[in-house]
């Protein structure tokens, strides 16, 4: 429960999962015996012995245990892999805060390997605990939304990355998919009431702007669709998956393209027609070309700017010609934000401003509906500006869809330099932003990231050599554990690995923890045999 809720939470519980690895078989009647038989000193000293040569034992017998189960071993080895990159690595302050990040690579695959097997039952309570939790997030999350106090939608993620937070309502999304169409141990009206959850969980992916984890959540339920096309015999259902596997994406493509064709086609401007004056009596100057297009409407249309100096300098403390609280121009952002109310870029447009709309642009709110009107839709046009700005001056700042094309850009060059053995667990962060000084990159300082594709950062790190490793540890574990023939861990799997390509997960702790507890829960913790969950029995024949 805490993956989605809480890093603090985090933490603790996995100490308290290795304490409790280290000290199986604990017995509080020998710890009282002690005592009892030898008083307070003598039952302290044999109480310390006992605890002492228990966690010995277990520590030896389970390691040994560990080392000796291939899967759970070679699972375990991307956490080597990290350490093998201490001994060429140049910033060793970075390379072990990268390790502690990393800690439960190691620690969940030796835990789950050596302890008891969960059964489905227990297994069942412990998804819905966690289905609950993503819920419980998404609650307090839209809470956060409604109050409006915030510059960019991410913020409404308070307790890890909206990113990460996207993959646990996934997972937690295909859990409960699971548990509507294959568990026959809920009543009609619990299964209805996870289906109100499911429908929630997509309306808050898209409120949250979470492409990532939208576009995890079709493909991956387009292949499950797929699959059961060509399982069930029936006529009518399979015309009924043909129409979902198909339409849903096509629907898509379509409300994008509309969303896109509406945004870039503003209406005809006829010049002639346009008022050529302000209120006050001062000219506006009209502009279709310079400054584009925004929501479709051109921004440069209605522009008195001596007039929204005056009156900005009047219902602000920011200078005109300062900067927002994002380092970003007043005079810029101010200009895009009337121009998203449908205002006029004169004093009767800023005048127009409530006491909010001045809050937000001093904060470096450049569209009034990336705060009151967030969806996908507004996703869509934030890629479409943040494009239009990388089009004419090269800068990708506007947009993280932008940012991570060069990302991209330097990671492959960095790449080629180092491809055999890469540069270390410590020195991907300096080495990419030294990358991006030499491309001459247009980048902004306070987005030059990692490389936000995982599969590229290990390639970074650890060369070709690494990156191989690292695919057939990802892959062998499961196979061996005939892992890709359950449901949950197909599910689990087909996520992390998605969000791979467009972020680096397991960078974080929260991303780190989410794929190495799962991972190895799914696939060393839970029992196997007579499994409900077997895709064999649900899905495949």
């Amino acid at each position: 429960m805490s993956i989605p809720l809480s890093k603090f939470a985090m933490s603790v519980t996995e100490f308290m999962l290795l304490g409790l690895w280290l000290w199986s078989g604990f017995s509080f009647t020998i710890s009282f015996r002690f005592f009892k038989l030898g008083g307070i000193f003598k039952g302290l000293q044999h109480f310390i012995a006992y605890v002492a040569t228990l966690a010995y034992r277990n520590l030896v017998d389970q390691i040994t245990a560990f080392i000796k189960h291939k899967p759970a071993l070679i699972l375990a080895s991307i956490y080597l892999l990290h350490i093998v990159g201490l001994f060429y690595t140049s910033d060793m302050d970075y390379a072990l805060k990268d390790l502690r990040v990393k800690l439960p690579l190691l620690l969940f695959p030796i835990v789950f390997v050596t302890m008891e097997k969960i059964g489905y039952k227990r297994f069942r309570i412990l998804m819905l605990f966690y289905a609950l939790a993503s819920l419980i997030g998404t609650v307090i999350s839209f809470s956060l939304m409604l109050k409006g106090n915030f510059v960019d939608i991410r913020e409404i993620s308070p307790f890890i990355s909206p990113i990460r937070f996207g993959l646990n309502i996934c997972f937690a999304f295909f859990a409960l998919i699971y548990f509507i169409l294959f568990d026959n141990g809920f009543k009609i009206w619990q299964k209805a009431t996870f289906g109100i959850v499911l429908i929630w969980f997509v309306i808050f992916l898209i409120l949250l702007e979470s492409l990532t984890s939208l576009w995890i959540l079709l493909i991956v339920s387009i292949i499950y669709l797929v699959i059961l096309l060509f399982k069930t015999q029936k006529p009518v259902v399979k015309l009924a998956f043909i129409i979902l596997a198909i339409g849903i994406p096509v629907s898509l493509f379509f409300y994008v393209k509309q969303v896109v064709d509406k945004a870039q086609s503003p209406p005809v401007i006829d010049v002639l027609q346009l008022e050529t004056h302000t209120k006050q009596g001062n000219p506006y100057v009209h502009d279709t070309v310079i400054r584009g297009i925004e929501n479709g409407r051109y921004i440069g249309l209605y522009m008195c700017l001596p007039e929204v100096k005056k009156a900005w300098n009047e219902v602000s403390t920011y200078n005109f010609n300062g900067k927002t609280d994002a380092g970003e121009e007043i005079k810029e952002t101010l200009i895009r934000y009337l121009t998203s109310k449908d205002l006029r870029k004169d004093a009767e447009g800023v005048y127009a401003l409530t006491d909010w709309d001045v809050h937000m642009i001093e904060r470096g709110v450049a569209n009034y509906n990336y705060v009151k009107n967030p969806g996908l839709r507004t996703r869509i046009l934030k890629i479409i500006m943040g494009y239009d700005v990388y089009k004419k001056t090269g800068d990708p700042s506007g947009s993280s869809v932008m940012q991570r094309i060069e990302y991209s850009k330097a990671s492959i060059q960095l790449i080629r330099k180092n491809f055999w053995t890469g540069v270390g667990t410590g020195d991907i962060e300096e080495k990419l932003i030294n990358q991006y000084t030499q491309m001459g990159s247009e980048l902004k300082a306070k987005f030059r990231f990692h490389a936000h594709n995982q599969f590229l950062a290990i390639f970074i790190t650890f060369g070709i050599l690494g990156f191989l490793w690292f695919i057939f540890a990802l892959i062998y574990p499961a196979l061996i554990q005939d892992g890709f023939n359950d449901y949950f861990f197909v599910s689990f799997f087909l996520i992390i690995i998605f969000s791979m390509f467009s972020d680096d997960t397991i960078e974080t702790q929260a991303g780190a923890t989410l794929f190495a507890f799962f991972y190895s829960f799914l696939l060393l913790g839970k029992k196997r045999e007579n499994a409900k969950s077997s895709l064999k029995d649900n899905l495949l024949i």
